[in-house]
């Protein structure tokens, strides 16, 4: 089946036309990498200035996020709902230093949970595990260091949480993604992620462990999961999007950079992870979020291929809420299993979030380029139908 991802979605042509002026300026202005550093580099700094947070939630924060509570996300979930497009909670806290502050971040995402339960449209809840564990504890764990006495104790209690969470969630009928992070806390997140799977994914898929394309060692370490996991596998491919950070540590401790050199190596990789996947359907059950069109009609190839229907439940797409939209939309209408992850939570504990949206933006000028025409076009058509 060939789509045509060209139209205009829905979601676009029924915002007002102050909404869409906003989406123009957002997408012109993340264009200019040096503002995106700029706002990276003082924004953490000055939320505290009254006119500063009130900008921020009327703009970006409001196209990229579903609201700072649940209940301000169930608007945006029914309309999804409306388009046949299935959403996914995010609780977006993540860095969390002290124990409170984890164990506050647990009892939010817990939430996200039994809210997604009372949702027929929200099948996955997901959690970011620097919200519930400590950074450097995790580098320590994944550098394979001995832990002190304390350090061990604060491990146990990590993995408590994380495992009440993926307990919620096999227990409401739901799904939960792991989400990745950078690769020098990745290992002991995987670890973390296997552990749950090899407990709650005997006989469904229940945990997603996230694998990045973007590094260099991500087909290997698809392979062996797939090879040596006594489990099912539950997997959501992404290309990564700590580019920027990764780059900078490696140039600034001397190492090699873990990450791909170009566009082309990372389509590739990301594009040989689908096609491992889907010849494993059965133990394998993967969500596709991605924003690239080429991946995803290589997809719906493989899994016309394959004889998958375009609404299984083992195989889904995702887009981020906020961005290609004409993807989602246009997927949704040809049946085909969609979501969109919503971010929420407070501005505050939300701005790493937004500040990799905006990263990632930057580097990426032709999916920019497609998302900016296709909110011109729709600008252009509201003043010929004026005329």
């Amino acid at each position: 089946m060939s789509i045509d991802f060209s139209h205009i979605p829905s979601s676009i042509k029924e915002k007002s036309n102050g909404e869409l002026t906003t989406a123009i300026f957002i997408f012109k202005a993340v264009r200019y990498k040096w503002l995106v550093c700029f706002g990276q580099a003082v924004l953490p700094y000055v939320l505290w200035v009254p006119g500063i947070k009130c900008l921020l939630r009327k703009t970006v924060f409001k196209h990229f996020c579903g609201g700072e509570t649940l209940d301000e996300t169930k608007k945006i979930i029914q309309n999804l709902a409306h388009h046949n497009v299935k959403a996914i909670s995010d609780y977006s806290a993540e860095q969390s230093g002290t124990q409170e502050k984890q164990e506050e971040t647990r009892k939010n995402i817990l939430q996200s949970i039994k809210f997604a339960a009372q949702q027929k449209n929200v099948p996955f809840a997901c959690v970011k595990i620097t919200g519930i564990c400590a950074r450097p504890l995790l580098e320590k764990v994944s550098r394979q260091e001995p832990l002190s006495g304390r350090e061990q104790q604060a491990y146990e209690e990590f993995t408590g949480r994380l495992d009440a969470l993926c307990g919620a969630a096999a227990g409401e009928g739901k799904k939960i993604f792991i989400d990745a992070e950078e690769t020098w806390i990745n290992p002991a997140i995987h670890e973390a992620a296997e552990r749950m799977m090899a407990k709650y994914n005997r006989e469904k898929h229940v945990v997603y462990t996230t694998i990045q394309f973007y590094t260099t060692d991500s087909p290997a370490y698809l392979q062996r999961l797939i090879d040596t996991a006594p489990y099912k596998v539950a997997l959501k491919l992404v290309r990564g999007a700590y580019h920027e950070q990764e780059n900078e540590r490696a140039l600034k401790m001397g190492y090699p950079t873990p990450i791909l050199p170009n566009k082309e190596a990372v389509d590739r990789n990301y594009d040989e992870g689908l096609r491992v996947c889907i010849k494993n359907l059965g133990r394998v059950s993967f969500c596709a979020a991605t924003h690239n069109t080429g991946s995803i009609e290589l997809l719906m190839k493989l899994m016309k291929e394959h004889g998958v229907e375009a609404d299984s439940d083992i195989v889904s797409f995702s887009q981020l809420y906020g961005m290609r939209d004409n993807l989602t939309y246009e997927l949704a209408g040809n049946g085909y299993n969609v979501s969109k992850y919503i971010p929420y939570g407070p501005l505050k504990e939300t701005l790493p979030y937004l500040i990799r949206r905006a990263q990632e933006n930057a580097g990426i000028s032709e999916q920019m380029g497609d998302e900016l025409q296709i909110l011109l076009r729709e600008k252009q058509a509201r003043k010929t139908i004026v005329k």
